[in-house]
């Protein structure tokens, strides 16, 4: 008698019940795949076991109510990365506006403060502004300021 035959049988009778089982698919938070035969909350069915029957209840099987939490559950997560996101760059601009009023009130110090004004030149020679010129200077110096910090500014 030859065994090789029951080994083989053997061993089609196995992969045959294992490949039987239901087959999930799961991506998790740092986008890797999975695959798995128990049902976990976000996870795709993508291959059913088609001997199961749909009154017949295992533990492995998502119900209509676990779908439904898990669909919940995944915008729960979504608006909270939402609203994450969105305090970000809240913050972000905060500190944008703020960084931009403090150049703006540097500006303008600097302005009411000097008595000549000079703007650099083509061959980096110093060319000095007139009085008229350094009143429209730091006039623009106090608009860019109320435009920076808001009307409130110094």
């Amino acid at each position: 008698m030859r065994p090789v035959p029951i080994i083989v049988a053997f061993g089609l009778a196995t992969v045959t019940l294992v490949a039987r089982a239901d087959v999930y698919k799961v991506v998790d938070s740092q986008g890797q795949v999975q695959y798995t035969d128990r049902w976990i909350p976000g996870a795709e069915l993508i291959k059913t076991d088609r001997s199961r029957t749909a009154t017949s209840s295992t533990p492995s099987a998502p119900s209509d109510a676990q779908r439904q939490l898990a669909a919940g559950n995944a915008r729960i997560a979504a608006q909270q990365s939402d609203q994450a996101a969105a305090q970000a760059v809240a913050q972000d601009v905060a500190t944008k506006r703020a960084e931009q009023c403090k150049a703006a009130k540097e500006r303008y110090d600097k302005d009411i403060e000097a008595r000549r004004i000079f703007k650099t030149g083509k061959d980096g020679e110093k060319e000095y502004l007139t009085d008229e010129q350094i009143d429209q200077e730091r006039v623009q110096a106090r608009q860019e300021l109320q435009q920076a910090c808001g009307s409130a500014a110094k």
